[in-house]
């Protein structure tokens, strides 16, 4: 599903005019679209009151209120701004609805109360207060109606987006309406799908407004993942299909006191169809993970307890990778001087096939300059941070990152001309293009040690088999979340293992294939 920004959306407005199709037209469409859900969701003739700002999206409201009133519903409209500086549209809208039984309480600035108290008899509240072009703190009076609105235990209604959220970075300004569905226009906004945001947008409804198909086949440069995407992009096998046919991943992990990191993300691999794993160890965990994993060819690298650049640990490790059709580096690798002396040697090798870097091996790689470190490896990296890592990788705050998921995320793919799997609720996955993933799966369960482990299994897997680096990531994440989210059913919403995770991997690639109802 596709995804655009705010600058986006408004080109298509402008397109679609300039195709003649009027705005007041869209208005119209985005009305009578805001009513259906808004009568779909109180489910009988009701009191009705819609929060309309100064701008387009209050003319949305203003045409929702028209539609509802002929239905029969009680509507009420709070006006939010002033009649002279409504654009053109919206000021028609309101004025058509001096012809229906629709009460419009128009605000003071300097009392809201008065007009919030006017519509506190109602059975539904639709916020139709701010739009895409809005950003920062909501100001007064509008930041006093989100506040009641948000007090009121009655269903919301948010048109295009809820009022108080980035449109392109999915971050909550204070205060933002929660809203039970949100009705978004033309096309769903990037920070619908990003959180914090998504938190509070309910079930969201994309409405087309009638917009020319020439429209729908514009270049886009975001989208969220879904399971039709899924499935379009597995890879399959045919009746005479062999094993050398679904790829070799490397794994290179793990460390004393860190072997389940290394066993988890090999097993993973092996569970989202890599045709044969080699785990390569340090040799003082190697019985440890040769016992727990029978499948996997498990080899010792050196006798010590980390890797290390001693050239008979560094000519067992380029010898195998240079062998593999995918690599992953970084699980339970253990953070010190010798483990990033290791990855700057072996680096030259890692980049001559798609190599999933990770945890431990991401705090390598800020020792040995950052993400422009592999900016001259262009093409086979995949990065998976968490946001604590990819915050210490761009010297910003975790707080900060958290304002602009996907703007980081594109930033450090550029940077470093990777691709990015920010990990966290609503993954974002960016390559250098400046193209965004945003995932749809995954659980809360989730949160639990070694399931970034497992992730980095799946992805190598997927480009073992012949997917882009860019495909893996996002599909992989994808997977991962759904494999989570099966957990989660058979075994509830806490004490999920990063196993679990594992062993639901085949029955939850079934389910991308079949495309039964998650």
């Amino acid at each position: 599903m596709f995804l655009v920004s705010a600058a986006e959306m408004r080109e298509i407005d402008q397109k679609a005019q300039a195709m003649g199709i009027p705005a007041l037209i869209l208005m119209e469409n985005a009305g009578r679209a805001l009513a259906f859900h808004t009568e779909r969701l109180l489910g009988k003739k009701g009191k009705v009151a819609i929060l309309a700002g100064p701008g387009q999206n209050g003319g949305d409201g203003f045409s929702a209120a028209r539609h509802l009133s002929s239905r029969g519903h009680r509507v009420r409209v709070g006006f939010f701004g002033k009649r002279e500086k409504l654009p053109k549209e919206a000021s028609q809208n309101l004025e058509m609805l001096r012809e229906f039984p629709v009460e419009i309480l128009e605000c003071d600035p300097g009392d809201p109360e008065k007009v919030l108290s006017a519509l506190e008899d109602t059975d539904i509240i639709v916020d139709a207060l701010l739009g895409t072009g809005s950003s920062g703190n909501p100001r007064p009076p509008l930041d006093a109606a989100i506040r009641w609105a948000n007090s009121k235990n009655v269903p919301k209604v948010a048109c295009d987006l809820p009022s108080g959220l980035s449109a392109d970075t999915g971050w909550v300004y204070e205060p933002c309406i929660r809203a039970d569905v949100t009705v978004t226009m033309g096309f769903p906004k990037i920070g619908l799908y990003s959180y914090p945001g998504r938190m509070f947008c309910g079930e969201i409804v994309v409405e087309g407004l009638g917009l020319p198909p020439a429209l729908s086949g514009r270049e886009f440069h975001a989208k969220a993942v879904t399971l039709d995407d899924a499935r379009a992009f597995l890879p399959r096998r045919n009746p005479d299909h062999h094993k050398g046919q679904s790829g070799h991943v490397t794994v290179v992990a793990g460390s004393l006191g860190m072997a389940g990191a290394a066993v988890l993300s090999a097993k993973a691999a092996l569970r989202a169809g890599a045709g044969t794993v080699t785990l390569l160890c340090p040799g003082r965990i190697y019985e440890i993970c040769a016992s727990m994993v029978p499948e996997v060819m498990v080899l010792p690298c050196g006798d010590g307890p980390v890797f290390g650049p001693e050239e008979d640990i560094l000519q067992r490790a380029v010898e195998n990778i240079e062998r593999s059709s995918a690599v992953v580096v970084g699980p339970g690798f253990g953070r010190g001087n010798s483990q990033a002396a290791f990855l700057k040697e072996i680096l030259p090798s890692l980049s001559k096939v798609p190599c999933v870097m990770d945890a431990d091996a991401l705090f390598a790689l800020k020792q040995l300059g950052g993400l422009s470190y592999l900016a001259g490896y262009e093409g086979n990296f995949i990065l998976t941070p968490h946001p604590g890592e990819l915050s210490r990788l761009l010297g910003i705050s975790v707080s900060d990152l958290g304002k602009d998921r996907p703007g980081y995320a594109r930033r450090a793919s550029l940077e470093s001309r990777s691709v990015v799997c920010l990990k966290g609720a609503g993954t974002c996955v960016a390559d250098p293009s400046g193209y965004l993933f945003i995932n749809t799966s995954g659980d809360p369960a989730m949160a639990t040690a070694g399931s970034g482990d497992v992730l980095t299994g799946v992805i190598a897997a997927l480009a073992a088999q012949g997917l882009t680096v860019r495909d893996s990531a996002w599909l992989g994440v994808f997977w991962h979340g759904l494999s989570g989210e099966k957990a989660r059913l058979k075994k509830g919403s806490y004490g999920i293992l990063a196993g679990d995770i594992i062993e639901c991997l085949p029955e939850s690639r079934k389910t991308m294939e079949i495309l039964e109802e998650r």
